[in-house]
């Protein structure tokens, strides 16, 4: 069963989706979850304005906390999927979430310079923070994801 590839590219094909799926549901999760203890109101009205909307301690600790399980949830799930190799796809995935979030914020500050929108400092911090954020929740997740699957020698 070791050496059956067929088994091993399902595997791979659902890797992915599966932790697209599980980025989703913890930003739905830790966002009900933030809701129910600040106000939706509240919560919904920072996620659509463009900078902190006046709660720089909340909105720091809301993004921060929802991008970084996020990331990490979607890192942990691929390397748990794998079938092979999981320090090396940790590594693969958190550069290439790393690479998405720096690539996605550089594109959302393209268009606010193009639609010459201005935006204050805490614009540029949210910004910077979401994509801190990220980073960090890759890191740690394929870290975490790398040191339980150390735990659980499974055949594949």
């Amino acid at each position: 069963m070791n050496n059956n590839h067929a088994i091993n590219i399902v595997r791979w094909v659902i890797a992915v989706p599966a932790g697209l799926l599980l980025w989703f549901a913890a930003n739905f999760s830790i966002g009900q979850a933030f809701g129910i203890i600040h106000g939706f109101d509240r919560v919904d009205a920072f996620w659509e304005a463009s900078g902190m909307d006046g709660v720089p301690v909340i909105g720091t600790y809301i993004i921060f906390v929802t991008r970084a399980i996020a990331a990490a949830s979607l890192v942990g799930m691929v390397v748990f999927m794998v079938p092979r190799h999981h320090k090396q796809v940790g590594i693969i995935v958190a550069c290439i979430v790393s690479i998405a979030a720096v690539g996605f914020s550089a594109f959302r500050l393209f268009q606010i310079v193009n639609s010459d929108l201005n935006i204050g400092p805490d614009g540029w911090y949210r910004h910077a923070l979401e994509v801190f954020s990220m980073i960090f929740g890759a890191i740690a997740g394929a870290w975490l994801a790398n040191l339980s699957q150390r735990k659980v020698r499974r055949p594949g």
